[in-house]
């Protein structure tokens, strides 16, 4: 009955110690990253056995045993880091690697009590053991009564070894992978870095290669084409000398003349003369453009700034950083434009379309226009302001009528080179040129060079001869007036500007058959400059049908 008992006793702590080793596994793997791994194992040993003293060892390569972590009766007198080498129980586990068992400490020449006011009388130590490193670890339990461990305890210990030898080398394990992933994370975190500083110098590099693109297609444009002003009069000396004085200021200056006169010639001239030759020349003629498009090309815009914007647009007045920035036909833009336009003047800043942060530039400012801008201030089509921030200096470019002296060198020029690739070289007779020089040329000088491109082309012999020129140039006599138009068909009766230009206007409509393209071409205007004057006459409504061009579409 006795045994049946202790059988039935035996069996019961066999299952409370398998349910604790079961549950004591499946914490143990739960500390993969704790801080203190070996003071957390402890601590969940004891919480279940509740040990008069435990401690937690490693060894290394040489048999030397460091103190990792302990709870109990130790933990006043010893700190983790102590070492032991080959003393005591610790030491025996380790140089035969197998499990100790002292029931009677004081009779066992193996334990050491370290000459401490312990009162231990039981021990048990076990290896932990690594299938890949060997001995790496010694568990040890103290008691304070004797007898205090049997064989069971001793496989019990055994079987918690094996579960901290496993957890360890999952935590070494784990902080291993740990340690990779922090370093790759910290290697992808560089790389990342790395390709978003050499994105943006590709941007960087992209802003400068569109910049020097438009600089190389200024240069190109500009050696392509004869910018030379021709001229002896005295007109053009007069303005010779002006520019040569004005270029090599930063003031901004306002061209003013007829169309076709090369105000663009001059700008270039003012440009060439300045400390800003090496730069970018940027053209933008103001006329051309909608007023949304002129923006976006004079300011560029942010992508997604509108519907279209698919990419960032670097605009021509940073474009022309560092050199000069010519407004043709100013006297076009809008008057919101014109706002937008005097704040870059005072400011030197900009804002592209769509863009938060202002863009600095220094570009010198010409402008041009065939308008009368006083004028235009009065009618309030034109910023007062803006004004008088552009034309600190005026230049006015005489009309051709004004030199005809100049004709026949304007004609040699053109005679010698050709705009359309034309190799032949003609000679002119004195009458036609004499005859060119009594015309008006309400086109100026691009009706001039047009005219003799023509001659070039149509012209059999090898000279130019008065029976050759267009009728309306074969027949004018007499010097041309102010207007561009001829003595013999003028009337006595004083007219005005707007008056003269009407008739001079309508007269060129009806020699090209009410064709507002060819006339737009000849008077060297644009077709939009064309259109806004025959509405200021009220000469022409908005009905579409006078808003579509016809070979035979007629003022009416």
């Amino acid at each position: 009955m006795l045994n049946s008992l202790k059988e039935e006793e035996l069996k019961s702590k066999q299952r409370t110690q398998l349910r604790t080793l079961n549950e004591l596994s499946h914490r143990l793997q739960s500390l993969l990253n704790a801080d203190n791994l070996y003071k957390e194992t402890l601590k969940i040993i004891q919480s279940h056995f509740n040990y008069y003293y435990i401690s937690l060892w490693t060894v290394d390569q040489s048999g030397n045993a460091t103190l990792q972590a302990h709870e109990g009766a130790y933990a006043n007198f010893l700190s983790p880091g102590f070492q032991l080498k080959n003393e005591g129980i610790i030491g025996f586990v380790i140089k035969n690697k197998q499990a100790y068992l002292s029931n009677e400490v004081s009779k066992d020449n193996n334990f050491t009590s370290l000459r401490l006011p312990i009162e231990t009388k039981s021990a048990l130590a076990v290896p932990i053991i690594d299938a890949d490193q060997g001995l790496i670890g010694v568990l040890n339990v103290e008691a304070a009564e004797s007898n205090a461990f049997g064989d069971d305890d001793l496989t019990l210990m055994e079987s918690i070894g094996a579960q901290v030898s496993l957890a360890l080398s999952s935590a070494k394990l784990y902080t291993k992978v740990s340690d990779f992933n922090k370093e790759l994370q910290k290697n992808v975190e560089l790389k990342t870095q790395e390709l978003v500083v050499a994105n943006e110098r590709i941007l960087d590099q992209q802003k400068l290669l569109q910049k020097e693109n438009r600089v190389l297609k200024t240069i190109v444009s500009r050696t392509a084409d004869s910018k030379e002003i021709v001229g002896q009069s005295i007109a053009v000396n007069s303005l010779m000398s002006m520019i040569d004085k004005i270029a090599p200021t930063r003031v901004s200056v306002l061209i003013q003349g007829e169309s076709g006169t090369g105000k663009e010639l001059v700008a270039h001239r003012i440009h060439k003369q300045s400390d800003r030759t090496e730069n970018p020349f940027v053209t933008i003629n103001c006329g051309a453009l909608q007023e949304s498009l002129l923006e976006s090309e004079l300011f560029g815009h942010e992508k997604g700034a509108f519907t279209g914007a698919v990419a960032q647009k670097i605009g021509l007045a940073e474009t022309a950083d560092g050199g000069t920035l010519f407004l043709d036909e100013i006297g076009e833009m809008s008057l919101s434009i014109q706002a937008k336009l005097l704040r870059f003047l005072q400011e030197g800043e900009m804002y592209r379309i769509g863009g938060k942060s202002p863009i600095r530039v220094d570009v010198r400012v010409l402008s041009a226009t065939n308008r009368d801008l006083e004028q235009e201030v009065k009618a309030g089509r034109f910023r007062e302001d803006l004004f008088y921030r552009l034309n600190t200096i005026t230049l006015r470019v005489p009309p051709l009528r004004k030199r005809p002296e100049d004709i026949s060198l304007l004609v040699n020029r053109f005679l010698s080179s050709s705009k359309f690739g034309s190799a032949r070289i003609l000679t002119i007779h004195p009458k036609a040129v004499e005859a060119l020089k009594n015309y008006g040329w309400p086109g100026n000088i691009r009706e001039l060079q047009n005219t003799v491109e023509q001659l070039k082309i149509l012209v059999d012999g090898p000279e130019i001869r008065l029976e050759d020129l267009p009728f309306n140039i074969r027949m004018a006599k007499g010097k041309a007036n102010e207007d561009g138009s001829n003595s013999s068909n003028q009337t006595s009766i004083a007219m005005t500007l707007e008056d003269l230009e009407k008739n001079h206007i309508l007269q060129m409509l009806a020699y090209q058959q009410g064709n507002k393209t060819k006339t737009a071409k000849v008077l060297g205007i644009t077709i939009k400059t064309l259109y806004n004057k025959l509405h200021r006459y009220g000469l022409l409504d908005n009905s579409p049908a006078n808003m579509v061009e016809s070979p035979t579409n007629t003022i009416q």
